[in-house]
Formats: C-alpha cells, sequence, structure tokens
C-alpha cells in the first residue's frame, strides 16, 4: 500500500501487513506522525495540493515514461574533475597510510619506551627495539 504524508508529500510503499488500524507512522522526511487511512482518493488530493508547479511537470514527465533531464546537463569535463579528485583523496590517503607505517617503524624504540603496551604489538609483528 502506497501512503503519502500529508504535510511534506513524500511517499512510502508499506506492505499491508506493517500497516494495522490506528497504528501511528512517522516520515522518515520531515519526522510528521499520523495514522494513514486505507488509498483513497484523498491522499492523491493532498499530495496534488503539496506539488509545486515544477514538480508537478516532472512527475508528468515520468509517468509518460520521459525522464526529467537534470539542468545543466553534466558535462565530460565535470565528471572527469571528479574523477580526477576521487583519485587524488585515495593517493593522499595510501600516503598517509605509508609515512604513519613507516614512522612506527623508524621511531618503534621511542614508542615502545613511552607506551609500554605497544612492546607487545611490535613482538608479535616480530619487531623489537633493537633490529
Amino acid at each position: 500500500m502506497q501512503i503519502v504524508c500529508p504535510t511534506c508529500a513524500a511517499a512510502y510503499e508499506v506492505p499491508m501487513t506493517l500497516l494495522k488500524p490506528g497504528r501511528t507512522v512517522r516520515c522518515a522526511r520531515c519526522a510528521h506522525e499520523w495514522v494513514p487511512s486505507p488509498a483513497g482518493p484523498e491522499v492523491v488530493t493532498v499530495a496534488a495540493a503539496l506539488t509545486t508547479p515544477a514538480t508537478a511537470a516532472a512527475s508528468d514527465w515520468d509517468s509518460e515514461g520521459i525522464p526529467p533531464v537534470p539542468w545543466p546537463p553534466p558535462t565530460r569535463a565535470s565528471a572527469m574533475r571528479s574523477n580526477v579528485a576521487l583519485r587524488i583523496a585515495w593517493a593522499a590517503s595510501i600516503v598517509a597510510v605509508l609515512v604513519l607505517g613507516w614512522g612506527a617503524y623508524a621511531w618503534r624504540a621511542a614508542i615502545m619506551e613511552a607506551w609500554p603496551a605497544s612492546i607487545r604489538l611490535y613482538a608479535a609483528l616480530g619487531l623489537t627495539a633493537d633490529h
């Protein structure tokens, strides 16, 4: 069964087994609580009253099978920029992990002296302060 929030017009598909008579539901979008009624014309009119003309036009396109076009349409350059940024972020993360690992190895004697609990970790890895 489809229920629609009377406050923000968010639509949800809920199995009938979960909707007991008189049970209160909460909208995930706006947190409004209400008791849904069986699907009827009032649900459609509430949803229609809350939609703006732009939303109504987009929903008309969807009902005809034509997807709405995002404006402005994404360009290949913007997709490549986000791909480059993602690769830079991954590279920076890998460099940071390698630098931390090298520091933990290079200064293991100082770390074991300052934090005695780390001695067991270094021993488990086969590293001691004198290696």
